[in-house]
């Protein structure tokens, strides 16, 4: 909103600016108006005198300097109105835009609450009052972060700490409690509202339930492990059944026929793997996955998994380089689950190697610090992609083009939780067309 002063200022620069262009005008044309004065019958077709006419002539540059006189007076004289005018018309809008964004803020259906420097509720609107089960009252100048539970304090106390100290909370997940003791599963985020004029308000909380999302997924996720468990039975008798049939000297079988189990016993065993990676995620994400660490033998664990892909590696001619460096002998680890991370590894870096490639194993032992590198000369992963290598369902628009190019996407997303879940870490580098790199570390 413009101020008394700037207005007076516009106004009064406007009507200089008017005079003076009058008067520059008048300066241009004083020639001519002298000629018109003393030679007024050669441009006015008159019966006056040249006296008469000159006096016209004054009398109307006279009215024309008193109507300007008039409008610039008028201009000072009515800015006090004209001003209030403009304030009033300003004030009105803004407080229409303020009854709008109250409204909006009252009825809009996520939970928004105001708070204060020691992160004290205030305002909440009516999709906070529904969340919580409560009236505005039972809200007021309740702590926020007291509503937060996971099982201990600790996660609430660390948030009320980021959040007097200033640190951004962006959709973060946790539990609330709620006003007759039920738990819900939210996603929290808090903004800051300091600013000019502000006092007392310094946050926005923000809460989004997401309790029937997450009752879903684990539902999701139960009928996963269910299923996978009921197909491992008729997928382990299968395979019991073939490779009795592949290794019965009693009933011995044409070379078509043998094809035929061939085909079968490897197009079971790829489902056998399948369930065994949705069970794996499965028991992952309803937490019930545990680790039992006993002193392991990783470099057994890469032997017999190459012994596992020895018909591909030798098929496609793959160079394996081993650099143990007699590490890894006997360290504590889970040695089915960090299995399963190494198999899913070796297992893509086979797949995607071209014929002749290179695979390199290095074992690094620096400053207490435990690595397990894998390399490989295969296809890699495009620039642009590799953000999204450990997400679900996820694969490399350049793997999909290559022929018999099987996969689910859930391998790298196993690896990962599994590391994770073990405490340890993994990281990758990749270019297309030369290859990858995964570090392990323990």
């Amino acid at each position: 909103m413009n101020t008394p002063i700037k207005i007076y200022s516009i106004h009064i620069l406007a009507s200089l600016v008017f005079m003076g262009m009058l008067l520059g005008l008048l300066y241009f044309v004083r020639d001519f108006i002298q000629d018109v004065l003393l030679n007024s019958q050669q441009y006015f077709l008159t019966e006056h005198s040249i006296e008469q006419t000159n006096v016209n002539i004054i009398f109307i540059a006279i009215i024309s300097i008193i109507v300007l006189i008039s409008f610039i007076f008028y201009l000072l004289v009515t800015f006090n109105s004209r001003f209030n005018l403009m304030v009033w018309n300003e004030t009105k809008t803004l407080s229409i835009a303020k009854d709008q964004f109250k409204k909006l803020y009252e009825n809009t259906p996520v939970a928004f609450m105001l708070l204060d420097k020691n992160g004290n509720i205030h305002s909440p609107n009516k999709a906070t009052l529904r969340f919580f089960g409560a009236f505005a009252e039972d809200l007021e100048d309740k702590n926020f972060f007291s509503y937060i539970t996971d099982g201990s304090k600790e996660k609430a106390e660390d948030l009320l700490k980021y959040y007097k100290l200033k640190i951004p909370i962006n959709r973060k997940e946790s539990q609330m409690i709620t006003k007759n003791g039920s738990l819900k599963e939210v996603m929290i985020s808090v903004f800051d509202m300091r600013g000019p004029g502000s006092v007392t308000i310094e946050g926005i909380a923000v809460i989004l339930d997401i309790t029937e999302q997450k009752l879903v997924e684990k539902a999701k996720t139960e009928f996963l492990s269910l299923a996978s468990h009921q197909l491992k039975t008729p997928l382990a008798t299968t395979k019991w059944y073939t490779e009795m049939l592949m290794s019965d000297e009693t009933m011995p079988l044409n070379e078509k026929y043998k094809g035929y189990l061939e085909v079968l016993y490897t197009a079971n065993q790829e489902m056998i793997e399948l369930v065994d990676v949705l069970l794996n995620i499965s028991r992952i994400e309803m937490g019930s996955m545990t680790t039992d660490k006993i002193p392991t033998n990783i470099q057994n664990l890469f032997e017999s998994i190459f012994e596992e892909f020895k018909l591909q590696i030798n098929t496609k001619r793959i160079n394996i380089v081993k650099n143990y460096d007699n590490l890894f002998t006997e360290i504590r680890s889970d040695p089915r689950l960090l299995r399963v991370v190494i198999q899913n590894i070796i297992s893509n870096s086979v797949k995607y190697t071209p014929n002749e490639g290179t695979i390199t194993i290095t074992f690094e032992d620096i400053s207490g610090e435990k690595k397990i590198i894998i390399s490989d000369t295969g296809v890699g992963i495009p620039k642009d992609q590799q953000e999204h290598i450990f997400q679900k369902m996820f694969r490399a628009d350049n793997v999909k083009k290559l022929a018999n190019s099987q996969g689910t996407g859930l391998g790298l997303y196993l690896v990962k939780s599994i590391i994770v879940a073990m405490g340890g870490n993994i990281q990758f580098s990749s270019e297309e067309n030369k290859g990858s790199i995964f570090t392990i570390k323990l």
